[in-house]
């Protein structure tokens, strides 16, 4: 039983940790991201299909 208690709790360190470096430094809106003239991806409202 502690080492199932000891995985979870670490299971959720790591996964915290995981969280932290990703959403600071690894994400960037697909606009800025894709910015190749080989790629159509423009800033997010502006190529929505409306009927």
């Amino acid at each position: 039983m502690k080492a199932f208690i000891f995985a979870v709790i670490f299971a959720g360190v790591i996964a915290f940790g995981a969280a932290s470096v990703l959403q600071g430094s690894f994400q960037q809106p697909s606009y800025s991201a894709y910015a190749t003239e080989g790629a159509r991806v423009d800033a997010p409202g502006t190529n929505l299909v409306t009927y």
